[in-house]
């Protein structure tokens, strides 16, 4: 590979010999040390290659054995430049554009964040920016142990990173701190979240105040978190546990029937902005008026995790106005339900629903859901003991 880039620098022939002797010539050539390569023979004679400065010493050997040469192809940097001599465009746009690269390779790229889960990229690209370490710095100017031990120190959820320089490329590695799980520890009781039939006690710290079967109230005291002994001594300590019961709970949502809804009114506009190593250009005149919904799309090319530190946004305006329907009742029931499911989800997440019936109630402005339910659930919840102290 080496010789092949030094011959297409220093330039080389393909030549044709005919004459009488040309395998003569040939082994003339070797043992005087002209370097020949890639011969094979025609009807025409022998072709072969070699560099240019060698071709020109070919003269003080054709008359001693009566033959002649012929070059049949030129190439290498010496010919191209002479093919393209009179183009001063493109030679100072081939300069330019050399010196461009070298000038950018000097600079930071692109810099990658890996290993965060509970961090975002956003968050660390941030922090690194006030250290100093953004796209479009200078490589140089870096200082890879003093960006990792800042990093750590100035983001408290990580434990561990690193920061390597790979080409135009910053590779940040992080290794989150994972915060131990933390039970409560201040005394406190659990009392009731809502009425019910306890059918299960599953309780590790605190005092039981209940029993299955009993029925409780909302507000009522389940665990207590003080422990009695029998020298008369008090032990104040953290409740733990479940209390399943039995309960009947009562969800509700209301439809109106006139609704406003923001709509797309088919009007659209776009915005682009070019960034450059972090810079903006915006690539418009002018603002949008009025109320719109925006869609943008970032384009830039990259492979292999690398990409140009261009970046083209294209940002799509679609101007909207207010419109006011009327739902029918179908439609409002449809609705109620829809919204009703999604109150479901987070009000029974850890219940388990054993009867549901549901109610509409329709009125002038709108349509009433009611849903009651039959349900197994935990219904302790924390109560802080407050403790005071005798003067």
């Amino acid at each position: 590979m080496l010789i092949r880039f030094l011959r297409f620098l220093l330039g080389w022939v393909r030549f044709r010999v005919k004459g009488e002797f040309p395998e003569r010539f040939l082994n003339q050539l070797a043992h005087n040390g002209v370097s020949v390569w890639g011969l094979r023979r025609t009807r025409d004679g022998i072709e072969a290659s070699t560099t240019v400065r060698s071709y020109l010493k070919f003269h003080q050997f054709k008359a001693k054995n009566k033959i002649k040469t012929r070059v049949i192809d030129r190439k290498g940097l010496l010919f191209v430049a002479r093919k393209y001599r009179l183009r001063i465009g493109f030679a100072v746009g081939v300069v330019f554009f050399v010196a461009s690269l070298f000038l950018l390779s000097t600079f930071v790229w692109n810099i990658e964040i890996v290993g965060n889960q509970e961090l975002s990229d956003q968050e660390v690209l941030c922090a690194l920016e006030e250290l100093g370490l953004k796209e479009g710095v200078k490589r140089s100017g870096l200082d890879q142990e003093l960006l990792r031990t800042r990093l750590a120190l100035k983001l408290d959820k990580i434990a561990w990173a690193s920061v390597n320089i790979e080409g135009v490329k910053v590779t940040v590695n992080i290794s989150e701190a994972k915060p131990p799980k933390k039970e409560p520890q201040e005394p406190c009781n659990l009392v009731a979240d809502f009425d019910g039939v306890v059918t299960a006690i599953e309780v590790t710290d605190g005092t039981v105040k209940t029993a299955i079967g009993k029925t409780v109230q909302k507000g009522e005291l389940l665990v207590s978190g003080i422990t009695e002994f029998k020298d008369g001594a008090y032990r104040f300590g953290p409740s733990k546990g479940k209390i399943i019961a039995l309960c009947e709970r009562e969800l509700t949502c209301f439809v109106p029937f006139s609704q406003t809804h923001v709509v797309r009114n088919g009007q659209v506009e776009k915005r682009r902005v070019l960034t450059v190593f972090g810079l903006n250009i915006p690539l418009y005149l002018g603002s949008v008026d009025g109320t719109y919904e925006t869609e943008t799309e970032l384009k830039k090319y990259e492979k292999n995790g690398t990409y140009l530190p261009v970046i083209l946004t294209e940002t799509v305006f679609y101007k909207t106005e207010a419109k006011t329907v009327t739902l029918s009742t179908d439609e409002a029931e449809k609705q109620a339900e829809e919204n009703l499911s999604e109150l479901e989800k987070t009000t029974f997440e850890n219940a388990e629903i054993l009867e549901k019936t549901v109610e509409f109630r329709e009125t002038s402005e709108g349509l009433t859901l009611t849903a009651k339910y039959k349900c197994k659930q935990n219904i302790a919840k924390t109560d802080l003991l407050l403790i005071l102290e005798e003067k």
